[in-house]
């Protein structure tokens, strides 16, 4: 049973996994919903429905009916397998009729395309056609992403957490006693069928991290590692700086609510600028909503089959790094990951959306980016390469000095939003040691040259707010404080 069946379609925001079309609507351009959906994370199409209106079904003719039930061998390639259940309704003629809910799974090795050969995608709310570059990005994904479809062949059904089970089979309304009839359609479990037709299953990598009570008895990197540091960066030997270290491991639901409350409990409230009223706020450290987002697209989007590497939360006094093994998912890049969603794991995705973590498109990474501003802290940093994502949220430690100084306060506050960043990171600096160096602050801001380090320093200075020490003009032993 779908999880639409027992909702309200006419209210269900339409998004990355739901479309309402009606009856009438053009059978090719039906279809290419379907393929963008398959192609993307699987979804449903609720067929009958017009204006957020029950127009119901039986407006088509039969043979309309069976070109719609048909669509998925004669409109697309290679054949898509497409469910379809009927939900009986009230049409607006007051009449008994039905809404058709077709789904489609998310594809792994295949990727479907129309009879013109054109590849679609489902991209939040809406069904883009595919260019080239990114046909070519999405076929070599496919290897990767038919991991978490895969048996995990010493798993068994006694390994599941029962909490979990029974959560997940409400959400679904299943009452049955046979549980690979909730698995099997939802890419949890993987059905096999022998020469007398007698079906067995075994639990998926999908289905061992979402139900499994110890899932890295199979996955072995399926873990969150927190870390919490004194200081800027981390230290080894004698002079280690670890503050609080804590594995977590079980289902991924359990673990994304125990690493929240773990972060949680470590987070401090800081003074920040308001940039409107040049005033100080006391605000947390960072927003929930984004640094939650950024563990949970790390344990949504991962790549499981990196067995050597783990998901990692690492605080810093001055930031917060969240590291995610594997690259980004096809069609995403750094430039566009605000609006653009694929999942590397559409059925842990979908399974973590109907457990209420994942959000729908509009809240993702965008969120990440819109809270971070709303509590007036530097956009988030993406650091990207082929082993993995990296995502860094900085707080403003600068802020909480300010306090100790009102004539200080006074005239950064004045000032603040007119600083560059490399101007920001110099008082950030300063705050710490005391004094700094040009070259201490160009080693700082990786990219920058030695003259941008020297030209905020002197800068600074001009406006009021450090002084330089030094015994000559050109002394290589001068520095900068703050003034006093």
């Amino acid at each position: 049973m779908s999880i639409y069946a027992n909702k309200d379609l006419l209210t269900i925001p339409e998004g990355k996994f739901f479309d309402r079309k009606s009856a009438r609507y053009d059978m090719n351009k039906l279809a290419n919903i379907l393929i963008a959906f398959a192609n993307a994370d699987g979804g449903t199409v609720a067929l009958g429905i017009s204006n957020k209106k029950y127009e119901g079904i039986n407006i088509l003719s039969d043979k309309k009916k069976n070109d719609i039930l048909q669509i998925g061998n004669q409109r697309v390639v290679p054949m898509l397998d497409i469910n379809v259940e009927r939900k009986k309704i009230i049409n607006i003629q007051k009449q008994v009729d039905e809404v058709w809910l077709l789904t489609v799974s998310p594809s792994d090795e295949k990727l479907y395309a129309n009879k013109k050969d054109e590849v679609y995608l489902r991209i939040g709310d809406e069904t883009h056609k595919v260019t080239f570059v990114e046909r070519k990005d999405l076929e070599f994904d496919k290897g990767i992403r038919a991991f978490e479809k895969q048996t995990v062949d010493e798993a068994i059904i006694s390994d599941l957490d029962e909490e979990i089970v029974s959560k997940y089979k409400k959400l679904y309304g299943f009452s049955g006693e046979n549980l690979w009839d909730l698995l099997f359609p939802k890419g949890l479990a993987k059905r096999y069928v022998n020469h007398d037709e007698k079906a067995s299953y075994k639990l998926t990598v999908a289905g061992v991290l979402i139900l499994s009570k110890y899932p890295t008895a199979f996955i072995p990197s399926a873990r969150i590692r927190f870390i919490r540091y004194e200081g800027r960066a981390a230290q080894t030997g004698t002079d280690m700086n670890i503050v609080k270290q804590e594995m977590i491991e079980g289902p991924l639901v359990k673990m994304l609510e125990r690493i929240a409350d773990i972060l949680e409990a470590q987070l401090r409230s800081f003074s920040s600028l308001d940039s409107q009223t040049g005033k100080f706020l006391s605000v947390p450290e960072y927003p929930k909503g984004a640094w939650l987002e950024g563990i949970v697209n790390a344990v949504t989007h991962r790549n499981y089959n990196y067995t050597g590497d783990d998901i990692r939360v690492l605080m810093f006094d001055d930031r917060l790094e969240i590291h995610s093994p594997g690259g980004l998912p096809a069609v995403v890049t750094k430039e566009n990951i605000r609006e653009t969603h694929y999942s590397r794991n559409p059925y842990i995705a979908r399974a973590l959306t109907d457990f209420g973590w994942v959000r729908e498109f509009g809240e993702g990474v965008d969120r990440i980016y819109t809270d971070m501003n709303k509590f007036f802290l530097d956009d988030p940093i993406y650091k990207v390469d082929n082993n993995s994502v990296n995502l860094i949220l900085r707080n403003n430690i600068i802020m909480r000095s300010f306090r100790k100084n009102n004539a200080l306060e006074a005239r950064i506050g004045k000032d603040w939003g007119k600083l560059n960043f490399i101007e920001k990171t110099a008082i950030s600096i300063v705050y710490e040691k005391g004094t700094i160096k040009t070259s201490e602050l160009m080693e700082a801001v990786d990219g920058y040259s030695i003259n941008s380090a020297r030209n905020a320093l002197k800068h600074l200075k001009k406006i009021g707010i450090f002084e330089r020490i030094a015994t000559a003009p050109t002394s290589p032993k001068q520095y900068y404080k703050l003034v006093k």
